[in-house]
């Protein structure tokens, strides 16, 4: 007779899915779920969620797992990783009044320069450790009030995905740091909701969640929940974190000198700090860490992973009926050489300024499909070594990573070749998921404390060493990326001209 589990449950609610995995305490995995939804791109620059996607992805993995669980077995607490900087309106009953901002939203980019002139860009960046940019709910909130006055009127708060699904699951409203930060309206020094920022965005703070640490019980779930999701009332909802903080904790970055690659819709690197230090040229993002007194420094390379799903969707056929859509793209692209046959791809949210526009280098007639998605896994680990060059302050000696790229035997061989450094595969590549496990384990009193929590949870690792002869390949290949990056800069401020035009 199998004795009875107690178990916890991490959702990793992501941009472009939603990912669950259920845990016995001492660290094995009882279940996994996923579940995919789209983004709305009605315009050039606008990018779009509906919030409903995300409590469907929800309600969906929680009652896939459920299915694994066994009489007698008992759900203790779940825990929470989300996507950071999407902005959820919602009115008086707390019902989305339009679709989410996602964080990848640039439409109110010309606010950037109003902020700039009414607060100052070193200051937003000095309050809320995040570099003033083309979007987040800042300059979200800002545009809605400005341009859609109508949708800022009936907005009675402005969630973002973490309190919006953690108000859906127990009727509280409370967000975590390492989210509040990147909304930009969020003091990290002093933990509270900026006035400055506030005053920019044209909002009070009794339009935000309260702040609570990552980690900390938040209530127990709602009738309504439960019957929705299937999990009983009983089931405890911890506080959790934005994504990349969780997969870092997941990831096993807890200590100084650890650096997480994670590699999903958008590509980030993350280094764990002691103390808050911000960078005084604004490269990285600093955000207050899972773990308590420590922080972490951000940077990321955009959506560039946004690029294999978009050349996947389009571009690849249906998988046959003996393999998945990875694993006969995997498989293809081993195929390919080093270099995909001189085929050179610019990601689009890149560097250089390329914001939304990406592009082939060197395509001709002989070139496949299969190179073509070798050079798309290839541009992207060159956009990486070259983020990792311009900041001195990235100086991993190992890449932990984490993500779906990391599931990919052929892509982080690539990253090795293309760094010259070693890649660390942890146990799980999901490591979101398993860093809300972690916190749902500290907040239900598992666990004494989040580094207490990856050690039982952690399994074994992979490491992959770099390849000299492909390295040197790289190498050149490397320079020739870096020229068609910068040749390119004035066609497509061109080119998106053009794409503006046709969307009037």
């Amino acid at each position: 007779m199998e004795t009875a589990m107690e178990l916890l449950l991490g959702i990793d609610i992501g941009t472009t899915a939603t990912k669950a995995i259920l845990l016995n305490v001492e660290g094995r995995e009882v279940a996994s779920a996923s579940y995919k939804y789209g983004l709305i791109t009605p315009r050039e620059n606008w990018v779009e969620q509906d919030p409903e996607d995300l409590w469907r992805g929800v309600v969906a993995v929680c009652q896939t797992v459920l299915k694994h669980v066994k009489s007698g077995d008992r759900v203790l607490a779940l825990s929470i990783s989300s996507q950071g900087g999407t902005t959820i309106p919602v009115d008086v009953n707390s019902q989305p009044v339009g679709n989410a901002f996602s964080w990848m939203d640039v439409r109110a980019h010309e606010k950037a320069e109003q902020v700039r002139k009414a607060v100052g860009g070193d200051r937003v960046y000095e309050i809320t450790g995040w570099r003033l940019g083309d979007g987040l709910p800042l300059l979200h909130i800002r545009w809605l009030r400005q341009r859609a006055p109508k949708i800022f009127a009936a907005a009675r708060r402005f969630l973002f995905v973490n309190d919006f699904i953690i108000h859906r699951l127990t009727g509280q409203f409370c967000m975590d740091p390492s989210d509040a930060g990147i909304t930009q309206l969020y003091n990290i020094a002093e933990n509270r909701w900026d006035d400055d920022m506030l005053k920019a965005a044209g909002i009070e703070s009794d339009k935000l969640s309260p702040v609570r640490n990552s980690g900390v019980a938040v209530g127990q779930l709602t009738a309504k929940a439960s019957q929705e999701t299937g999990l009983p009332q009983s089931v405890l909802v911890v506080n959790g974190a934005h994504d990349q903080y969780c997969a870092a904790l997941g990831a096993g970055v807890t200590k100084l000198g650890d650096v997480m690659l994670s590699c999903g819709t958008a590509w980030v690197i993350l280094c764990l700090m002691e103390r808050l230090q911000l960078d005084t040229e604004k490269r990285l993002s600093i955000s207050p860490h899972v773990i308590p007194g420590k922080w972490g420094a951000l940077k990321s390379l955009g959506g560039v992973g946004a690029c294999m799903e978009w050349f996947l969707r389009n571009l690849y056929p249906e998988p046959d009926a003996q393999s998945d859509l990875y694993d006969q793209l995997n498989k293809n692209t081993d195929a390919v050489p080093a270099g995909s046959r001189g085929l050179i791809f610019l990601p689009s949210s890149g560097g250089y300024g390329r914001g939304s526009r990406g592009a082939f280098i060197g395509l001709t007639l002989s070139h496949s499909r299969d190179d073509m998605a070798r050079a798309v896994m290839e541009g992207i680990a060159y956009e990486l070594r070259r983020v990792m060059e311009s900041i001195s302050e990235i100086s991993p000696e190992t890449w932990r990573m984490v993500g779906g790229a990391a599931a990919s035997a052929v892509w982080t061989k690539i990253v090795a070749d293309v760094t010259h450094l070693p890649v660390a595969i942890p146990s799980t590549t999901e490591a979101a998921s398993y860093g809300a496990a972690i916190l749902a384990g500290v907040g239900s009193g598992v666990f004494a404390d989040q580094e207490a929590g990856y050690r039982i949870l952690s399994g074994d690792e992979t490491l992959l060493e770099p390849d000299r002869k492909n390295g040197e390949r790289y190498d050149a290949l490397f320079q020739v990326y870096l020229d068609a990056s910068q040749q390119t800069q004035s066609l497509f401020s061109k080119l998106s001209d053009f794409g503006d035009a046709a969307n009037e």
